[in-house]
Order: C-alpha cells, then sequence, then structure tokens
C-alpha cells in the first residue's frame, strides 16, 4: 500500500493534480478494459498479484487491450487528444513486443495509433505508428537493454505531433531527466484509447504483465520542481 500511496502522490503532483485515467488493478479485476486479439480463442487476460497480464498461444499472434476515461464509449476512449501515459510493464520469454500506445482508435478491425514498444530480441525502445493490424510504420528507434521477466517503467508522451518516450528501472521517482526518443508525426490527432499490448513474429508465445497504467495531462510544473518531488522517493 505504501508503494500505491507514493506513486499516486508522486504522479498528481507531476500532473498538475488532473490524473485523468488510472488503474492500478489492486481490485483484483481488469474491469472496463476492451479486449482484442487475432484468435480469442487462444488469448487470456487476467489480473495476478496487482498484475494486468495479456497471454496469447499462437503463431505471430498479437493481443491487446484499450481503455480511457470517458465510459460512455464501447471501448472507452480518451476526453482529450494529448497526454502522458505512464505504465509498469512485465514480459515472459518468448515475446518480441511488449508495449503502451495512445490515439489508438477502432480495435480489433482497424487499429491505428501511436505505441511505444519495448523489443526484446534486438535490445531497442521503438515508437511506432499503426495503421492496421498489417500495417506498421516505426518512426524512430533506440538501443535499450531489456531482460524478461524485468520490471520496467515506460513514459509515452502524446503532444500534437511530437511523440516522445522514456524507458527506465527502479521507481517511478527515478525517471531519466531526458527523453530516450522522440519523432513527429501528425498522423492521427484524435483521442482515442490508451492500448497495452504483446506480441511476437515467428513464435507462438505472447505474454506480457502490465501494473499501474497512468494518464495525465501534459506536463505544467517546472523541471526543478519535478525534480524535487522525486527525490522525497
Amino acid at each position: 500500500m505504501k508503494s500505491l500511496l507514493v506513486i499516486l502522490f508522486t504522479i498528481t503532483a507531476v500532473c498538475s493534480a488532473e490524473v485523468l485515467f488510472e488503474d492500478y488493478f489492486d481490485d483484483g479485476n481488469a474491469d472496463g478494459w476492451f479486449e482484442f486479439s487475432e484468435n480469442p480463442d487462444s488469448a487470456y487476460y487476467y489480473v495476478e498479484d496487482y498484475w494486468y497480464h495479456l497471454e496469447i498461444h499462437e503463431l505471430d499472434a498479437h493481443i491487446g487491450s484499450v481503455n480511457g476515461d470517458i465510459s460512455d464509449t464501447t471501448p472507452h476512449h480518451m476526453s482529450i487528444p494529448d497526454y502522458s501515459i505512464y505504465c509498469k510493464l512485465n514480459a515472459f520469454p518468448d515475446t518480441q513486443y511488449a508495449g503502451v500506445g495512445g490515439r489508438f482508435q477502432s480495435p480489433p478491425t482497424d487499429e491505428l495509433g501511436y505505441v511505444i514498444w519495448l523489443k526484446y530480441d534486438s535490445n531497442s525502445v521503438q515508437i511506432w505508428r499503426a495503421d492496421g493490424p498489417n500495417n506498421v510504420t516505426t518512426l524512430t528507434s533506440a538501443y535499450f537493454t531489456l531482460e524478461y521477466e524485468e520490471e520496467y517503467w515506460i513514459r509515452f508522451d502524446l503532444w500534437g505531433g511530437l511523440l516522445q518516450g522514456k524507458v527506465w528501472q527502479g521507481s517511478l521517482g527515478d525517471e531519466p531527466g531526458t527523453y530516450l526518443l522522440s519523432a513527429y508525426d501528425a498522423t492521427y490527432t484524435e483521442p482515442g484509447s490508451v492500448v497495452v499490448a504483446a506480441f511476437s513474429w515467428g513464435f507462438t508465445e505472447s505474454h506480457a504483465a502490465f501494473d499501474s497504467v497512468i494518464v495525465c495531462n501534459p506536463l505544467s510544473l517546472e523541471q526543478s520542481t519535478w525534480a524535487g518531488i522525486k527525490s522525497m522517493f
């Protein structure tokens, strides 16, 4: 409970007290998430020890789930198009890609939007634009050492056409001061949904778990203020 309170305090401060959406899965369920995959018969979604697991057993298959702060749509959408996504992620062998995204639209048919991936087989982090289930463009990529069954924090910012991401280990307060990768693309400007997802090419297993999915307004605090907040934890 203490760690959850620390996350809540820290994220509320950095987001100027406006958290748009959050799910820590501490209630033992993933209510409100719209789950999709290429083959539902091979897909499993479950919450275990406060982690939301997405698991599929099929060659080249992907699995995902979307949510947002507007609950009167199916799936739930975000209320604004510009936001910061925080999420903790853990992937299992032999998953190639696991990540989070925003402005995601029309699952499970079109699957349009932006995703930041941890690509485990090449020790890299990538930002993609998805124009359909099998139509993607890599906008940028950066080297980052990755290990299965290790926890990573991801931050993904979507501000207009500017897309920026960070990846780090430790606590939320250990967030790096600089972005790992940045790209510009203004193809998708609608709010869409927040997505968590995993998939593999050439493997029959994709399995990733997610915790502390938090979406807030773009930062408005000075960097020095944020640094002071993080130093407390």
